[in-house]
């Protein structure tokens, strides 16, 4: 397989990618809407920006403590392999 085929896959399946998740974030939207959920409500809720605070600390800590070395050394592996 020639460079040229390998690039316009990657970026058929990207597009594909962008495609499916501006649907999905439409689709999520409308769902929401149909449910009665206000997003600037949401936007402006104190107690959930709150816990998205919260959440964000704890996907920090964990990435810093835990799951970020583990992807480093996953990542030099994958790289010196390419090389």
């Amino acid at each position: 397989m020639d460079r040229t085929n390998r690039i316009n896959r990657a970026t058929t399946r990207y597009s594909k990618g962008i495609i499916q998740l501006g649907i999905i974030i439409i689709l999520s939207v409308v769902i929401l809407s149909l449910l009665g959920v206000s997003l600037s409500s949401l936007v402006n809720n104190k107690t959930l920006a709150e816990n998205f605070v919260f959440l964000w600390e704890g996907i920090k800590w964990v990435w810093t403590n835990y799951a970020g070395a583990f992807f480093w050394k996953i990542w030099d592996l994958v790289s010196n392999i390419w090389k």
